[in-house]
């Protein structure tokens, strides 16, 4: 092939100027929708295959070690302090929610003290997903498996109460997590 067969700078110009019609927060959300898409699926994938108890297992690990990563990236790209309180870090935990998928979910967050927050979820997307595949009973929580990467990945050892486990919704149960930081 030939420089002049090459169609590709052609069409890679034609594509950015219709990738350049989507406004930045609907390409975001178009890609994290997408995202969100493929995590679901290769869950189904792994649990038809495999199943629900190594997908969730999987799925588990999977998550912790995304948030860790995503949150050391985050954390790096924009050039944050080291996180050093809990004040520091629930800021982090919500610019990770608000860049990763702010709309995935509706939740509170309060401090318990100085050491510990309580986050209380109250429209999951991942349950409403479970529920819909017919699987929620079955379905233990990926995303505070994130959360605890997260908590991870910016250095801080911690405690999650209740332990992580089946999906609380799925039990009829408050969706109700404490997590409290060590000391340092």
């Amino acid at each position: 092939m030939t420089p002049h067969d090459d169609l590709r700078p052609e069409l890679r110009q034609r594509a950015d100027d219709m990738l350049r019609q989507l406004t930045p927060r609907e390409r975001e959300a178009l890609l994290v929708k997408c995202w969100m898409s493929h995590d679901a699926r290769w869950f189904m994938a792994v649990a038809r295959e495999c199943g629900m108890e190594v997908a969730n297992r999987l799925n588990r690990i999977a998550a912790h070690e995304l948030g860790r990563v995503e949150a050391q990236r985050i954390v790096r790209a924009l050039g944050l302090s080291p996180v050093a309180s809990l004040d520091d870090y629930l800021l982090v935990q919500e610019v990770l929610i608000g860049l990763l998928g702010p709309d995935l979910l509706d939740y509170g967050v309060s401090k318990v003290n100085d050491h510990a927050y309580r986050v209380q979820v109250r429209r999951c997307f991942a349950h409403e997903n479970a529920e819909r595949a017919g699987i929620a009973d079955q379905l233990k929580c990926g995303i505070f498996a994130r959360v605890t990467g997260w908590l991870d990945g910016v250095g801080l050892a911690h405690e999650a109460l209740p332990p992580l486990g089946k999906c609380l919704k799925a039990q009829r149960r408050e969706c109700e997590h404490t997590i409290t930081l060590a000391r340092r």
